[in-house]
């Protein structure tokens, strides 16, 4: 079943918006039993033959796509409707509806040229939508915490470097290694409230069992990978205040993931991204699984590239960014790549930040083996698909 509200046009502002309209949509018994195989299927690829669901994901969203009949949602949406906030129910929470193809060739969220985003609940997306964030000049940024059980995020450092050319130096607060503990985020706490972007390049888990024990993995400095090595989302509901914060991106592992147990029919999801939501951040930026690390770093350049090139108090803002980002990674050819990955200045970048030899060797590594796969290195859904904008 799905429910499309249509708020007034132009809607009222301070998140009060009257509805215009309701219209319900029922899907057959047998469609629901098709979406229960299809999620059986899709989680068990996952879990334990990656490659094979790596190879099969345009044809799991395709197979979607037919299952909840998307193109006969759309006629339901008036054409005037140029932003789609979706909430997902029951497993749909774990797929990127948003890129969803459809029947013309199209993406679900080419359709919408105000973006496509997501939100936990209607609760939520009333509280965010009374808020207002206007600046985007001071980041704080955790990257690559070291810990003993898991590798570093190899292309973390890019990213960062990236990244933080487009703030100030004096207002970017970087914070890697041994040094990115929880301890650390506790001592600057103050610093940390005060960011307009907070972005963690690190490991992220999700656990199915307790959601609230779903965590960013910080660093471990002692060593004994005690419960303070890792930032849960219970820690996030209770500690974080976040009202000065626009936007909220995990470049990590899992980090979209939400609780979307076989029982569970809950019409509200909780993971990570709803709690910063709650904290105050007005925007969430999030993964649903492990991403290739070239993918990320050339999807998160390019994404804040473009995010200091608009207005970002704009509600929807995030989203469209996000989307024109997944776009320009899908159709990026490999000539272009080419001439990125052989650029003077690039290598230069990558000589500076990559300490290693041996990480600095895997990384170009992946850039040769990504120009081979011609002509789009990027074009497998699952190299674009997993970022999700949430909020507003």
């Amino acid at each position: 079943m799905a429910f499309i509200v249509i708020p007034p046009s132009p809607p009222l502002k301070g998140g009060n918006s009257e509805v215009k309209g309701v219209k319900v949509w029922q899907s057959s018994a047998d469609d629901r039993e098709k979406l229960i195989d299809f999620i059986k299927d899709y989680r068990d690829a996952y879990e334990n033959n990656k490659t094979a669901w790596i190879n099969n994901l345009n044809d799991y969203l395709n197979q979607l796509s037919e299952i909840l009949q998307i193109d006969e949602l759309l006629e339901l949406i008036p054409k005037s409707c140029s932003r789609l906030i979706l909430i997902p129910h029951w497993f749909l929470h774990i797929i990127p509806l948003h890129c969803l193809p459809l029947k013309d060739g199209q993406f679900l969220y080419q359709r919408f040229s105000n973006g496509v985003g997501y939100v936990p609940s209607c609760q939520l997306l009333k509280l965010v939508k009374l808020s207002q964030r206007e600046n985007f000049t001071r980041l704080f940024a955790i990257k690559n915490p070291t810990r003993k059980d898991l590798k570093p995020l190899l292309g973390a450092n890019l990213e960062i470097e990236r990244i933080s050319q487009g703030f100030a130096t004096e207002k970017t607060i970087i914070i890697g290694e041994l040094e990115a503990s929880e301890q650390t985020l506790e001592n600057r706490r103050q610093e940390l409230q005060a960011s307009h972007c907070l972005h963690f390049s690190c490991h992220g888990k999700f656990d199915n069992k307790s959601p609230r024990d779903s965590a960013l993995m910080l660093a471990d400095p002692d060593g004994n990978l005690g419960k303070s090595a890792n930032l849960t989302l219970a820690e996030v509901f209770e500690k974080f205040d976040l009202r000065e914060c626009r936007l909220v991106t995990f470049s990590a592992c899992e980090s979209g993931i939400i609780e979307s147990k076989a029982d569970s029919i809950s019409d509200e999801y909780v993971g990570l991204p709803s709690g910063f939501l709650f904290a105050g951040s007005s925007s969430v930026v999030s993964t649903l699984w492990t991403v290739d690390p070239l993918a990320t770093t050339l999807f998160m350049t390019k994404f804040y590239h473009d995010l200091k090139r608009i207005s970002i108090r704009d509600e929807g803002s995030i989203a469209i960014v996000l989307n024109h980002t997944q776009t320009w990674l899908r159709t990026l050819n490999s000539k272009k790549l080419a001439r990125i990955k052989d650029s003077q200045k690039f290598q230069q970048i990558l000589d500076r930040v990559f300490e290693n030899k041996r990480d600095r060797r895997k990384f170009q590594d992946l850039l040769e083996a990504a120009v081979k796969r011609q002509p789009y290195p990027f074009a497998n859904p699952y190299y674009w698909t997993a970022f999700i904008a949430t909020g507003v």
